[in-house]
């Protein structure tokens, strides 16, 4: 187990969805199907994406999920993600899954779209860069300018989109190194270097999230779980 205070902080807000704002979520979504969930950085707010667009939560205390905002100008939308507390939204719907769409929702203002070759699998953001992740491939950008600084190309395949960024500006970037063994790749995306790579499992990964300082990564096979220490030496 990791100990980290944001892991701690995103299983209080998943138990927090019980009783009466268990109730309030389901009834507010009762007519749509949801197609992603997703905390942002630091578990204040939780983004829901759905058949009729998106909808942000506000995670304010452990006993209560308000809504903030309810956006349904694009409807299947399949990747939500939120910049911490900011007006900063990315998405991507299953009718463009090739175009991210940058906004600031509180100015209801579109900031900029970026195209792809393939599908967008995943996105992952903190204040200093956005990752873009295909199945063979992840684009690095800054975020103030979404300009592409560097794409880690050939990457093994990874159809489920299994990626993570740190929260902190730290920027480290992990990602599977196989399609067979549990090797995890670490990528510096403020130096755009290659850190190292780390036999982590023996079969292939399901999951890896870091915590909020991005000191640990945890990580996750069929076969189990572990938590590394990236300054540990490994």
């Amino acid at each position: 187990m990791c100990g980290s205070k944001e892991l701690q902080s995103r299983d209080l807000a998943f138990n927090s969805l019980h009783k009466r704002n268990e109730y309030k979520f389901r009834m507010s979504v009762s007519n749509e199907e949801i197609l992603t969930l997703a905390f942002n950085q630091d578990a204040t707010s939780l983004a829901v994406g759905t058949s009729n667009g998106y909808r942000l939560y506000t995670l304010g205390q452990v006993d209560e999920l308000d809504l903030l905002l309810e956006n349904t100008d694009n409807s299947d939308v399949c990747i939500i993600e939120r910049l911490f507390s900011s007006s900063l939204v990315t998405s991507v719907s299953l009718s463009a899954p090739r175009k991210l769409e940058i906004c600031h929702f509180l100015k209801k203002q579109e900031i900029c779209t970026q195209n792809y070759a393939n599908s967008i699998l995943a996105i992952r953001l903190n204040r200093l860069r956005l990752i873009v992740c295909l199945e063979d491939s992840i684009f690095v950008h800054n975020i103030r300018d979404m300009k592409v600084l560097h794409t880690i190309r050939d990457t093994p395949s990874n159809p489920s989109g299994l990626c993570d960024l740190t929260p902190a500006d730290v920027s480290f970037v992990a990602y599977p190194g196989s399609t067979n063994s549990g090797e995890v790749h670490l990528f510096d995306a403020a130096t755009l270097q290659g850190l190292s790579v780390i036999p982590a499992h023996n079969g292939p990964l399901n999951a890896l999230k870091f915590n909020a300082e991005g000191t640990l990564l945890a990580s996750a096979s069929e076969k189990g779980t572990m938590c590394i220490d990236l300054f540990s030496g490994i």
